[in-house]
């Protein structure tokens, strides 16, 4: 593998990953879908700044439940 062409794979896929490129009910579409929807369940309210958010978001509940609280 050349210099230029390992240069240009991470580009490729931040520029199909940016402008959606993949086609559905492939690897990568799934795997974009699956990461878009982990951020929107997964991420704890504060983070985003939400003023009519509480608690501590899904993340906080299952740690609480880990930890025996």
């Amino acid at each position: 593998m050349t210099i230029k062409r390992a240069l240009a794979f991470p580009l490729l896929v931040l520029w199909r990953a940016f402008f959606w490129t993949y086609d559905r009910a492939t690897w990568q579409y799934d795997l974009w879908v699956i990461a878009i929807l982990a951020f929107v369940w997964v991420t704890p309210p504060s983070w985003l700044g939400d003023p009519m958010a509480s608690g501590p978001g899904p993340i906080g509940w299952i740690l609480d439940k880990l930890a025996g609280r």
